[in-house]
């Protein structure tokens, strides 16, 4: 039988603990109160870190990957069958390990949780463009939010399609948007790849990524006013844009901007 949750299983021990310590105080001698610390101490212990303890057990110990999940990814994103087998390993263990430690949300009339092949579908880019990374979880970026349609902020009333906030570890996406790139790659920009390039430039420092729109077009079919319509935000970084189109569309990239992709390549680990 696999644990599918030490943290849980571990206080599954320490209840027994506290039974066991019961009886002796009631039936055997009264001294044995003074253990009662024992089990106290590592429950508020357990409620601290049950998080990471249960992350390190699942990378230790991971549980079969969802194959509805794994068929959805064969038919739908093509970076999965790119990979070879030590990489399709990675994929699936680390796409486990970030939907369990990212909180995924829904926001506007929709609040409420995320069904766990919306959470693959957002996860499995930024999983995807850190396989070259040892933190796969990029930093501290876990929260994400998911609207079904364009949403203004506080920041920008405008109506757009994905934010990236660096600094409070949140990305918000339009899964509308996203889902109309994952079917239709020739006509929408794909902002899951989008959010998470600006996170990953970002937290991991990345520099000397082309800064020009110039080949953007040849590569993906948007201009740069689609692009900027489709993601809502005035003139979006044209390297966070270059990012997106080397993950989006490698075979055009390589084709269309070949010095382009060798730098994204070795700044990505590729």
């Amino acid at each position: 039988m696999q644990i599918h949750s030490l943290s849980r299983a571990l206080v599954s021990v320490l209840l027994i603990m506290l039974l066991v310590l019961y009886y002796l105080y009631n039936y055997v001698d009264k001294m044995y109160s003074i253990y009662i610390f024992v089990p106290a101490v590592f429950g508020v212990l357990l409620y601290v870190f049950h998080g990471p303890i249960d992350h390190w057990h699942r990378e230790k110990f991971p549980i079969p990957f969802d194959p509805k999940i794994e068929a959805w990814l064969v038919a739908h994103f093509p970076a999965f069958s790119r990979l070879n087998e030590e990489q399709n390993k990675l994929f699936k263990q680390r796409l486990s390990l970030y939907t369990e430690a990212r909180l995924f949300q829904s926001v506007g009339s929709e609040l409420g949780g995320v069904p766990d092949d919306v959470q693959a579908m957002v996860a499995a880019h930024g999983v995807h463009m850190g396989l070259g990374f040892s933190d796969y979880l990029i930093g501290d970026m876990d929260r994400i939010f998911l609207y079904k349609h364009p949403f203004p902020s506080p920041l920008d009333h405008n109506l757009h399609s994905v934010e990236t906030h660096v600094e409070d570890g949140t990305i918000i996406l339009n899964t509308e948007q996203l889902i109309n790139s994952i079917f239709h790659p020739d006509r929408f920009y794909n902002t899951a790849y989008h959010a998470f390039a600006e996170a990953m430039i970002a937290i991991h420092k990345i520099k000397g990524l082309p800064h020009t729109w110039d080949k953007i077009m040849s590569v993906s079919g948007l201009s740069q006013d689609e692009i900027t319509a489709q993601v809502g935000i005035p003139i979006p970084d044209p390297a966070v844009v270059h990012v997106c189109c080397y993950f989006s569309y490698p075979t055009q990239y390589k084709t269309h901007a070949p010095e382009e992709y060798e730098v994204i390549s070795r700044l990505f680990r590729i």
